[in-house]
């Protein structure tokens, strides 16, 4: 028998005491583990592998299952890790599947990038490429983004292993998909205790719209009604198949009345419910619902689809295609260069202060020394100083704005929160020389705070899922969060309403951030990636997504955007002696100071 782990010396298992770490150390032996784990299960896999290989050396051909050397290891496999034989050889199927169909995934595992419970996920989501011509490449593509620094949700990881087959092989896809829609079909099973389940295969649209509706239904009952959400769509399933009415079941009465957003319809307007309306995200690059590539899709509660399946939904009666991009106009012709006046002669005046003003010179605050394309009119008799002033600045303010928005030689890049990113990006590459790019607006007219609505829409199709590391929560039903706290008295100060410094987050992450000591961080790589941090009150840093939006539509990173920062406010002194900033402002300026620490330290690691 081998000596058990806990009588080995610390130092050679890596495992100390855990009453003896505190919290940072503590996480980090989680993380040391969780390596290591990966490490063993690799190894268990590349023993399975080696017994499976030596028995079929040694097997004799015969027609006897018992004699075959996968009964025969996986027999072996269940006494040696105490399994079944069932589930012995689901883990044999496996160990094969990284040693012939995914060697690189395999030594992914082996370094401890991948967690051993996803492996199981990668297996049965690959067995379609057995064999083929393209499995190699699916499987240094998908080791590849294994190796990208980041965390893994179940959904993201699902996603990524679609999108990497759907990218190598669509024809392999196309057929697939056909032969998944001829076994469409509803089936039945008797279950005990006078229960039965109830299963369907229909296309991914339908049912993500009847999940939508159950759910729907699910929440439109009170709060005092005795079921949980997955016995109230049970029961709304069966109340919209039967045609009959879907009821809150609280105990209403006169001092607590029920507050169910449920409304009866008569018979023939349909189910009596909530708002029917159900709109269902479906994103595909314009290339492909032209025919141009295969690139693969997303479909919001599903995940990524095939080419030809979001072609297919674009062509619907019911789809509403809404292109997201940049639009280009013909850049102005340029303005003929003034003739100047020649210089005058030594000692002689010159004919007003304007005409002596560079056109590159900062605007002056003094209301003669404003250079405008209106004439120079003196102030008359009733305009005061301050007015003339204000309305100096408003002038330069508005111009500024004009020559930022209209004329470009280039598109701007996105703002990026440190040196050197985006530094491998071509941004020539976007327009046409002739043509200048219309930047998109980041925020409502007049609101700095809300994002617009194109803005809105990029950022769930740039994140898919909630921001927060290994959260599988939708980005359609997630809040959009500002990286740095939005500063409602200065905005200049902080909170930029950009791309470049928003981010989906859902409810239960977007209240952990909001009202505890977490602090999260939001840059853009050299890739031109959105990429987050998750700082611990403790001060440990994790990694936000490995894998998003941005790495299936590659063109969102090339969108631009105006820069619509506020101007700072001015201030009046205040007439008593006051805080000079309130709790929340200490509590924001201490968060972005350790925003800045942990920039800093990220840019020393990469030199």
């Amino acid at each position: 028998m081998f000596e058990p782990w806990p009588s080995l010396d610390p130092s050679i298992t890596g495992i100390a005491p855990a009453n003896a770490l505190r919290a940072n150390d503590l996480l980090a032996s989680i993380e040391r583990a969780l390596t290591g784990q990966g490490y063993l299960e690799w190894a268990r896999y590349a023993y399975a592998a080696e017994l499976h290989r030596q028995l079929e050396a040694e097997s004799v051909a015969s027609h006897d299952f018992l004699q075959d050397a996968y009964v025969q290891a996986a027999a072996r496999l269940a006494l040696a890790n105490r399994l079944s034989q069932t589930a012995a050889e689901s883990h044999l199927t496996c160990a094969l599947a990284l040693r012939d169909r995914l060697p690189n995934v395999a030594l992914a595992l082996k370094d401890g990038l991948v967690a051993a419970h996803h492996i199981s996920k990668i297996v049965s989501r690959t067995d379609l490429i057995e064999g083929t011509d393209h499995a190699a490449d699916i499987d240094r593509d998908i080791a590849e983004n294994l190796r990208n620094k980041g965390s893994w949700s179940t959904r993201a990881m699902r996603d990524m292993i679609d999108a990497a087959i759907f990218r190598r092989d669509p024809d392999l896809i196309r057929e697939d998909r056909k032969d998944a829609k001829d076994k469409r079909g509803v089936w039945s099973e008797g279950e005990q205790n006078g229960m039965g389940t109830l299963t369907a295969t229909l296309s991914a649209e339908y049912t993500a719209m009847i999940m939508k509706r159950l759910e729907m239904l699910a929440k439109s009952t009170c709060r005092r009604d005795p079921r949980k959400k997955p016995q109230r769509m049970s029961d709304a399933l069966f109340a919209i198949t039967m045609g009959r009415e879907f009821e809150c079941l609280c105990d209403e009465d006169e001092e607590y009345p029920c507050l169910a957003e449920i409304w009866p319809l008569p018979r023939t307007q349909g189910i009596g419910g909530v708002d029917v309306k159900i709109v269902l995200h479906a994103i595909a690059n314009q290339s492909t619902l032209d025919g141009e590539d295969d690139e693969p899709g997303y479909l919001e509660g599903h995940g990524v689809i095939s080419a030809e399946h979001a072609r297919d939904l674009a062509k619907q009666d019911t789809t509403k295609v809404r292109p997201t991009g940049n639009r280009t106009r013909p850049k102005p012709e340029p303005e003929p260069q003034r003739q100047t006046d020649p210089q005058p002669a030594a000692g002689s005046e010159p004919e007003s202060r304007a005409a002596q003003t560079h056109s590159d010179s900062p605007p002056s605050t003094d209301p003669a020394g404003d250079v405008t394309d209106e004439p120079e009119v003196s102030p008359g008799p009733s305009e005061t100083k301050a007015e003339t002033e204000r309305a100096g600045n408003r002038k330069a303010r508005r111009a500024a704005k004009k020559a930022a928005t209209t004329t470009m030689n280039m598109p701007a890049p996105p703002r990026s929160s440190r040196i050197g990113d985006l530094g491998n990006v071509d941004w020539d590459a976007i327009k046409p020389p002739d043509f200048e790019v219309i930047p998109l607006p980041p925020v409502k007219p007049g609101d700095h705070y809300r994002p617009s609505a194109v803005l809105d829409a990029h950022l769930r199709m740039r994140d898919l899922y909630c921001m927060w590391p290994g959260c599988n929560q939708s980005a359609w039903t997630a809040d959009l969060d500002h990286s740095t706290e939005y500063n409602h008295k200065d905005p200049a100060a902080g909170g930029h309403t950009h791309p470049t410094g928003m981010k989906a987050l859902c409810r239960f992450h977007h209240l952990l951030k909001t009202h505890a000591d977490w602090v999260d961080d939001q840059y853009v790589d050299r890739q031109g990636r959105t990429r987050t941090v998750v700082i611990t009150p403790e001060g440990r840093t994790y990694d936000g997504p490995a894998w998003t939006g941005d790495d299936l539509f590659p063109a969102l990173r090339r969108i631009v955007w105006e820069d619509t920062a506020p101007a700072p406010p001015r201030r009046r002194p205040p007439d008593q002696p006051a805080r000079t900033r309130s709790r929340t402002e200490a509590k924001h300026q201490r968060r972005q100071q350790e925003r800045n620490r942990n920039r800093l330290r990220r840019e020393l690691l990469d030199e």
